[in-house]
């Protein structure tokens, strides 16, 4: 027999203002990060510092998320 609980609702989940300045500050030392090595490799042109802000950009996300 399957036991139910009905009219109870789970908690809904805080968000931490730390894990949304943890995810800016990780995007922003990741594009710094990238850039700098990109300039080492190559010349710094536009596909690369596009490139170099949709890596920031999803690394950031991704501590965003998991941090929650």
């Amino acid at each position: 027999m399957a036991i139910t609980t009905h009219g109870t609702r789970a908690a809904p989940v805080k968000r931490n203002i730390a894990s949304l300045v943890g995810g800016y500050v990780i995007a922003i030392g990741c594009l710094v990060l990238f850039l700098l090595v990109a300039s080492e490799l190559t010349a710094l042109t536009w596909p690369v510092v596009a490139a170099g802000l949709l890596f920031a950009l999803g690394i950031g996300v991704w501590i965003r998320v998991a941090d929650l």
